[in-house]
């Protein structure tokens, strides 16, 4: 299968929305988890508003590439005015106006996060939260949970949220061990963990009700391509799993007690590794909403 210019525009530009949201979401998750960390504070800030704003550019461009798409008149289809007519009123052009929204407001939010004002930042926090909720409630304007109903809509919610906690959470994190105080990044790494527990819970109940839903039988996951792109991407989260479970039970502990510099170096460069397996997560994800879909199976 050969890819148009308009089809690996899309495609890219998807991976990155999801790179994006995993970063707006997982670090208004950080910012609380790391209150009383002002220097480490302002680099999640950054963090959150650099996502936002390549949020507001990958959306765009994913909108602009699909009325190209649709108008097959090369390059120059992009301002085709009937097809922009045609695609804004429809579910695409409302997920495109949300999705703005959601970023822009981000984008707001984590100018103000850092303010010294309590009451200024009670309303950024406010608004990140207003910021991560749209963002994420847009997935549930298309794709294959529109055809599903409530239930997989709800699922689909929980699990960009839960999902993009986690992922969004590893830079924060990997930068937190850059810090001089163990006993910060041990209290940290602790909470996340136990938090952790919960996001693992939820993720896997989502993504099973989701494959449930999806396929008619379990024997669709090794002989379609979907499955297939599917059983990959369960089998890079069970990877991420078994490192995170490392983690709380072997490097963690060890912040506190015999060597910790190495622990700590090990820490970090485990949690870099998460996050290298976290972008092939999301760009499987691209894939198979972008390439692939239910309606091959079979």
């Amino acid at each position: 299968m050969i890819l148009t210019v308009f089809e690996i525009s899309v495609l890219i530009s998807k991976w990155v929305i999801y790179l994006s949201v995993a970063a707006v979401i997982g670090g208004t998750l950080m910012q609380y988890l790391i209150k009383g960390q002002p220097n480490l504070g302002i680099s999640v800030a950054k963090y959150t508003g650099l996502g936002a704003v390549l949020g507001l550019i990958a959306v765009s461009i994913n909108y602009f590439a699909q009325v190209g798409a649709f108008a097959e008149n090369g390059l120059m289809g992009i301002f085709d005015a009937q097809m922009h007519a045609f695609l804004w009123p429809t579910q695409v052009g409302q997920t495109v106006l949300w999705r703005l929204i959601g970023f822009g407001l981000m984008l707001v939010a984590s100018g103000l996060l850092l303010h010294k004002n309590r009451y200024i930042k009670t309303f950024s926090a406010v608004l990140a939260i207003i910021s991560c909720l749209l963002i994420a409630v847009t997935f549930t304007f298309i794709g294959h949970s529109t055809e599903l109903g409530l239930l997989a809509q709800g699922l689909i919610l929980i699990h960009v949220l839960i999902i993009g906690s986690w992922i969004g959470a590893f830079y924060p994190l990997w930068k937190l061990c850059s810090t001089d105080d163990n006993i910060v990044i041990k209290n940290v790494m602790d909470t996340f963990g136990r938090l952790g527990i919960v996001i693992v819970i939820l993720v896997l109940l989502s993504g099973m009700g989701m494959v449930w839903m999806l396929f008619d039988s379990p024997t669709e996951l090794f002989s379609s391509n979907y499955g297939i792109a599917v059983t990959i991407k369960l089998c890079l989260v069970a990877i991420i799993l078994l490192i995170a479970a490392w983690h709380k039970l072997v490097l963690v502990p060890k912040l506190t007690i015999a060597n910790p510099s190495l622990a700590k170096q090990k820490l970090q460069k485990s949690i870099g590794l998460e996050a290298l397996i976290a972008v092939l997560i999301l760009a499987t994800t691209a894939v198979l909403s972008s390439v692939l879909g239910p309606m091959s199976l079979g």
